[in-house]
């Protein structure tokens, strides 16, 4: 028995010697590879002891930072950052400000150039042809909103457009007749009886399949004026000449709330979605144009977001995550509170705005952690009029519009046009996006945070980088090659021509020195 006691002392002795970030050096033993084992230092006298200190104090790190890199530590620049910027050359800078540079430069690259908004433009103006030619003779006219329309774009970005037609005379007359008409049963009926309106009512239904009798007998297959304006311009994408052979992808959705066009262009690999008669559209592209001027960081934030959510799959309603407005109407809310606060904080020493008020980095974290830890999503709605607000979902006048008893965590959110509509009424994965927040938060701050753990880039540990983003950094140092030669070129071109003038006036003053 004592024995065996002190082999499990042993064995205790040697698993506590071993090292937890050591373990793989008998696999590196196994596979033939030499590893020099670290020994436990003795502990022989108070002498060894401060030594040992001594030296580990010269073998610290110099900055204050974890040894060891994580599950999300980059150790490859993205293609936002240039090697003099990566962190390693700059260690004395704060964290919060590298985040801050990381934003700017990935906006910069990610923002549309001048060749991109003119194939973008090109495309705007065929479409608003095709449209004016389709309903030739009515008042039509066409408007872009959305991303197209704000300039917060991205490269992939679909292309938004509302097409406005008058409504029929024929039908503003039936409309009218059939209002003539109820309010004059409505006065007639509180004098008969049940049975009476019960007849009126079968006639009635008799008379409206009668209706839609004849109307299907008098159809002609060659008539527009019997399809919708969906049907028509949906036909005329895949019959006209100059589409036919362009569209790689075209569906029309008649039964929804919104019926729309989605098709995507070949040539240009471009997605565009049509609609009729919204007139929010182009009322939304207007007011975002206002936040943007207004709110210098709404832009760069949302180029940061949009990718965020797109790289998750959040990003479509359809499937339960956040629409683009919905996405900026969250960022403008976000800044319009916390602007709001920092006025109030600094208020009695006047407000000149921090260091952190400014900083994009900051702003990210603080967008992160409001959604994913802080916003009450069970019981607060959001709407950013009147310099944005919150407001209870449960108070009168609001609850049966932005209270889902089967979606309670949902995201309510006020249409600044539509006061009674909720924006996000369709997102139905909100827990899972704000999870998606809470864990981004998470990971910046084990970067930025002290001790924090060494990356290449802060941002790429949320925001992985993509070969569209490689090709567009390739593109824009050409971009930037090609200007830089013509600039040398222009200088060099000037400096003959001033070397020129100089000769040619040197020549002239000897010519006149010798006729004098």
């Amino acid at each position: 028995m004592a024995d065996a006691d002190i082999g499990k002392e042993n064995q205790e002795e040697t698993w506590q010697d071993n090292d937890f970030l050591t373990f793989n050096q008998q696999n590196n033993e196994e596979s033939g590879e030499t590893v020099v084992k670290e020994q436990k230092p003795k502990r022989s006298s108070l002498s060894s002891s401060k030594q040992e200190d001594e030296s580990s104090r010269k073998k610290r790190p110099r900055y204050n930072e974890r040894t060891t890199a994580s599950l999300t530590s980059v150790s490859e620049l993205p293609p936002w950052m240039e090697k003099q910027h990566s962190h390693k050359y700059h260690r004395n800078v704060p964290r919060l400000v590298m985040l801050h540079d990381e934003i700017v430069s990935f906006a910069n690259l990610m923002a549309p150039q001048p060749d991109e908004l003119k194939v973008r433009m090109d495309l705007v103006d065929k479409v608003t042809k095709l449209v004016e030619e389709t309903f030739e003779g009515k008042e039509c006219s066409v408007q872009v909103f959305g991303s197209q329309a704000t300039g917060l774009l991205l490269p992939t970005s679909d292309i938004d457009f509302v097409v406005m037609l008058p409504e029929k005379a024929d039908d503003k007359a039936d409309a009218s007749n059939a209002n003539d008409a109820n309010e004059k049963s409505g006065k007639s009926s509180e004098s008969k009886s049940k049975k009476e309106a019960k007849k009126t009512q079968v006639g009635n239904e008799l008379s409206e399949k009668q209706k839609e009798r004849k109307e299907m007998e008098a159809f002609d297959i060659e008539d527009d004026s019997h399809r919708s304006p969906l049907a028509q311009l949906g036909q005329a994408l895949t019959t006209h000449a100059d589409w036919k052979n362009e569209l790689s992808y075209l569906e029309v959705v008649e039964n929804t709330r919104v019926p729309i066009i989605k098709f995507t262009h070949g040539p240009t690999n471009l997605s565009v979605d049509i609609c009729f008669n919204q007139e929010t559209g182009a009322l939304a592209a207007d007011l975002m144009k206002r936040f943007l001027d207004a709110m210098p960081p709404l832009k760069p934030l949302t180029f940061v977001l949009k990718y965020f959510m797109a790289a998750r799959g959040l990003n479509e309603p359809y499937s339960g995550g956040c629409g683009s407005f919905m996405l900026q109407m969250m960022i403008v809310s976000f800044l319009q509170h916390r602007e709001r606060h920092a006025y109030n904080n600094h208020q009695n020493r006047g407000y000149e705005g921090t260091a952190n008020t400014m900083n994009l980095g900051s702003m990210l974290l603080e967008f992160f952690e409001l959604y994913g830890m802080d916003f009450n999503y069970l019981t607060t709605g959001i709407s950013v009029r009147s310099d944005g607000f919150y407001f209870p979902k449960g108070a009168k006048g609001k609850r049966e519009f932005f209270h889902q008893p089967s979606r309670p965590y949902s995201l309510s959110l006020e249409n600044p046009f539509e006061i009674t509509a909720d924006v996000g009424r369709a997102s139905f994965r909100m827990q899972l996006v704000a999870k998606s927040f809470e864990t981004a938060m998470r990971v910046i701050l084990s970067h930025t945070a002290e001790p924090f753990v060494p990356t290449e880039s802060i941002l790429a540990s949320i925001l992985p980088p993509t070969e569209e983003m490689l090709k567009r950094s390739t593109m824009l140092k050409v971009l930037k090659d090609a200007e830089k030669k013509e600039k040398n070129m222009a200088g060099t071109n000037g400096n003959a021509d001033n070397n020129g003038k100089r000769i040619n006036s040197s020549d002239s003053g000897l010519d006149t020195s010798d006729s004098e």
